[in-house]
């Protein structure tokens, strides 16, 4: 008997102000990668509750490994979500106490993996990211970009089945986004299944990334975003 899809969303419209009234449908298997155009930070942001089981439906369903968000009891659902690796639009807040305690915070809490595991792990991850370790001290005392390449590191940390990037592609630094694509294909290879929300920016349309799903998220709903058509050069 096969697997069920990672993540299953049928028919559903979700609560919130930002979201289209259109119903969501989306299905992604293990090893799949959707890249998906949004208008707005509020949006993606409810989309991703959404997939993560946080948004009420007044229709449709969204499934998690083939487990209803709705029908869960609440224990339930909370340790389904520390299956899920979060890249959250606003990555790590400046008044946090403790970076490393907070990348760490989410796995220490839903799984049983032993600290010293996930230490190790995502130190590894952070020297993937630019970073020379898992940092640690207050939030402040760290640049900007490196507040982006902590919570990378927490968003892939545990092996997520499901990764939800909340991030530009269009980014300062093209090592971080070379990273996040190598990382997230070891991901995928692993059979998570990667969805980044990204803004409209010529960088979606590039043919160096090559998701399985290339969607637009507006007010029609999830609807296929193609790639122009190269436009042929003319002999001099």
């Amino acid at each position: 008997m096969s697997a069920p899809p990672v993540l299953a969303i049928e028919a559903a419209r979700g609560i919130g102000e930002h979201m289209p009234y259109a119903a969501l449908d989306l299905v992604l298997s293990e090893g799949d990668f959707a890249l998906i155009e949004i208008l707005g930070l509020r949006r993606g942001a409810g989309f991703a509750d959404l997939c993560c089981g946080l948004m009420p439906l007044t229709a449709g369903s969204a499934r998690f490994r083939g487990r209803d968000w709705r029908t869960m009891p609440t224990e339930h659902a909370d340790a389904l979500r520390g299956h899920i690796g979060r890249l959250f639009h606003q990555p790590l807040r400046l008044d946090t106490p403790d970076v490393a305690a907070r990348v760490l915070l989410a796995q220490l809490h839903h799984t049983r993996i032993p600290e010293a595991q996930l230490r190790a792990e995502a130190a590894a991850l952070a020297l993937r990211f630019g970073l020379p370790g898992l940092p640690a001290g207050p939030a402040r005392l760290l640049s900007a970009s490196d507040l982006v390449r902590a919570a990378c590191v927490r968003a892939f940390l545990g092996r997520p089945r499901l990764v939800i990037l909340e991030l530009p592609l269009a980014t300062q630094h093209d090592d971080l986004l070379s990273a996040l694509l190598a990382v997230g294909a070891e991901a995928r290879g692993e059979g998570a299944a990667v969805i980044w929300l990204a803004n409209a920016s010529p960088a979606l349309r590039s043919r160096s990334i090559r998701p399985t799903h290339r969607l637009r998220l507006g007010d029609a709903g999830l609807v296929p975003a193609r790639l122009a058509t190269p436009v042929p050069e003319v002999p001099a």
